[in-house]
């Protein structure tokens, strides 16, 4: 029997409106974001050379990294609008630099096989968006892994 395993997602922003508008699916528990994805899990399920399938694993593809702060331009101190005095910035908390988030990349899949073979997979049902292939040259870059996208086309499932 092969295992499926939902990775726990965290807790984040509210997601921007989408360009592309798909329906969700709901299969096993689990909820795709669109028919294709899901139509597709159903096609991995069916793989008996499939020992593991991960639904939408998440991957680092950018760290977090430090900026010179912009309100007190890097001198930890800015002016009381009210006193003239300095004070403790208060975007940089008086440390002269800020903290940025990194990036992070959800994948549709990450399959591992019997034979200990993992692919990544993102399942594409339309027009791939402006960021795309950024995001999956990152990826790349990041884990040494081959991106697999695949788009049903004629009814069948077919390797970008």
């Amino acid at each position: 029997m092969r295992n499926v395993q939902r990775v726990p997602s965290r807790s984040r922003a509210p997601k921007q409106p989408r360009q592309f508008k798909s329906k969700t699916a709901v299969i096993d528990g689990i909820t795709f974001d669109s028919l294709t994805e899901g139509a597709y899990y159903v096609h991995l399920k069916k793989d008996q050379s499939i020992k593991l399938i991960e639904v939408q694993p998440e991957f680092k593809i950018i760290d977090s990294y430090e900026v010179q702060c912009k309100r007190c331009s890097g001198t930890g101190k800015r002016t009381s609008s009210k006193t003239g005095n300095p004070i403790n910035c208060s975007l940089c908390h008086g440390k002269r630099r800020r903290v940025k988030a990194g990036a992070i990349y959800t994948a549709d899949f990450r399959v591992t096989y019997i034979d200990g073979f993992v692919e990544v997979i993102d399942i594409k049902g339309g027009p791939v968006g402006r960021d795309f292939p950024l995001r999956q040259k990152l990826f790349e870059l990041k884990t040494g892994m081959e991106l697999i996208v695949i788009r049903l086309k004629n009814k069948e499932w077919v390797r970008d």
